[in-house]
């Protein structure tokens, strides 16, 4: 219920977050419906579980240990961004508020909301296979991003490609242990290059765009087998 009203929470929080005093601070409105997002991921699962807010979000993964999924973090983000300094453009009229909420706090929300609570309390509370725990908040994360289109073709290429990147993001999380750093990282990242850099307008990109986004995917897959502390069928178990 929590992940399906993520879904049109912008539409439904819209008369509240357009009024004048949040429109003047630039993505103040987007900031409110992603906290109202949590919120109400946060409420609901403590009521069906019958436990503390505070151990439901113990589950998301942000006290995890930073330092290893910072130095794995710079083992694709430095060519990366090498790659866009050589070959690409800087995105015109891109604010350094642009970068704080689409580049770092919206990837940063999205994380732990799509991933830390709804696959932290789906696997370790729910029992639930770790590949459906994947893919369900994966459904819901594409369909948030169905107002990014301006045709039906470009919205089902930007639903598949962001659930795709959202079962991606999930599996990181497991993989490394529940820890959600790795996961916000690679957003955080993918969402800033994409953010500074002329790589396409939304989420497919251009022919470039997606070269980079496939060879720092594999680069970040690769990495992980090498780096995350523990498989992950040695991390489902419950919370204590």
């Amino acid at each position: 219920m929590a992940l399906a009203y993520t879904t049109v929470s912008g539409y439904l929080l819209a008369p509240l977050v357009r009024v004048e005093p949040v429109r003047a601070v630039p993505y103040l409105g987007s900031a409110l419906v992603s906290f109202g997002d949590a919120l109400a991921l946060v409420v609901l699962i403590a009521l069906a579980a019958g436990r503390s807010p505070l151990r439901a979000i113990g589950q998301a993964g942000v006290l995890a240990p930073i330092r290893r999924p910072a130095l794995w973090a710079l083992l694709w983000q430095v060519p990366a961004v090498a790659v866009a300094l050589a070959c690409a453009k800087l995105a015109p009229n891109v604010h350094a508020y642009d970068v704080a909420w689409q580049g770092v706090g919206g990837p940063i929300a999205e994380e732990f909301v799509y991933r830390g609570l709804a696959l932290g309390v789906l696997i370790r509370w729910s029992g639930w296979p770790v590949w459906l725990a994947c893919i369900w908040p994966a459904v819901f994360f594409g369909a948030a991003h169905l107002g990014q289109g301006d045709d039906w073709g470009s919205i089902a290429g930007i639903v598949a490609v962001t659930g795709l990147g959202g079962a991606l993001f999930g599996w990181l999380f497991v993989r490394w242990g529940f820890n959600l750093w790795p996961a916000i990282f690679l957003h955080v990242g993918l969402n800033t290059i994409w953010l500074v850099f002329d790589l396409g307008e939304n989420a497919l990109g251009d022919w470039l765009g997606n070269i980079m986004r496939l060879s720092v995917i594999a680069v970040a897959v690769g990495a992980t087998f090498w780096l995350a502390p523990t498989p992950q069928a040695q991390v489902r178990r419950q919370s204590l």
